[in-house]
């Protein structure tokens, strides 16, 4: 008995007609992959009013009685805690408030008032960081915003700071990894000497711009005018700007540090594909 051949079209036919009919059948053909997990983020978190609450109450008890240097560090470490979180207008209206009735109950402390103010007012995440302008190391001019429209990791360093040198391995690598990306590290830097800072940075391979930042106080250890005008008292200090310059994240660190600039490239590099949606972004 001869047996025909069916033709292609008829067995086309035929097997839609059976995985329609079952269901089960279709999902088998599926390949088989293990279902993906929402990606890892760093978080900025908001702040709630329990939370702001909390921060002025025990700034107050810190506050009341303190030493000069006990009123310096904890403004300092108050206006570090407000930079760890987004603060709603309201709530930054209260902490200005806040922070200039303690300017008025004792007039003395103004300078370290006047540094915590501006963290929270125009050094905390969400605010477009203010301009830097100097020189670098070579004398040459420089501006921060010479970077616009790639990630930043602003850092305040010190040539005698040891902590410092533990960012320097984190650093190498980052260069390495986006030569090719719209990232830049840019510094702000405190030394001896610009030659002896230039030395220092080639010893470790740092091969980014920097901004001299001539020490208050000859012959000690001090900040700049640039540290000093950013409130940053201890070093490193560590901001990470997006595109736009605005402040995403304050000191972060090592792995931290790698995890925050891969994911705002992301964004940016998302960002550039839509144009639209950067115009809606924070």
């Amino acid at each position: 008995m001869n047996v025909s051949t069916p033709l292609p079209g008829v067995v086309l036919s035929l097997c839609l007609g059976f995985l329609s009919a079952h269901p089960a059948a279709a999902l088998a053909q599926q390949p088989v992959r293990f279902p993906e997990r929402p990606a890892r983020v760093l978080v900025t978190p908001p702040f709630a009013d329990r939370e702001v609450a909390q921060l002025l109450a025990t700034l107050d008890k810190l506050l009341s009685p303190g030493s000069e240097a006990d009123v310096k560090a904890s403004l300092w470490e108050f206006g570090r805690r407000i930079q760890g979180g987004y603060l709603t207008s309201t709530q930054e209206s209260l902490v200005v408030r806040h922070l200039d009735a303690i300017l008025l109950a004792d007039p003395t402390r103004a300078p370290f008032v006047a540094g915590a103010r501006r963290m929270v007012t125009e050094l905390a995440p969400g605010k477009r960081a203010p301009e830097i302008v100097g020189t670098d190391l070579d004398g040459a001019p420089l501006r921060l915003s010479d970077y616009r429209g790639k990630v930043v990791v602003l850092v305040f360093s010190a040539e005698w700071c040891s902590i410092c040198r533990t960012l320097d391995p984190y650093e190498r690598f980052m260069l390495d990894l986006y030569e090719k990306w719209p990232f830049a590290i840019v510094s702000v830097e405190t030394g001896e000497s610009r030659d002896s800072v230039r030395r220092l940075k080639s010893q470790q391979g740092l091969r980014y711009s920097s901004f001299w930042d001539e020490s208050s106080k000859a012959g000690v250890e001090s900040a700049g005018a640039i540290a000093t005008s950013w409130n940053a008292t201890g070093f490193p200090t560590v901001y990470v700007l997006d595109g736009e310059g605005v402040i995403r994240f304050v000191d972060l660190r090592y792995e931290d540090l790698l995890k925050g600039v891969r994911q705002l490239l992301t964004e940016e590099m998302a960002a550039a594909e839509q144009p639209t949606r950067r115009a809606g972004r924070r």
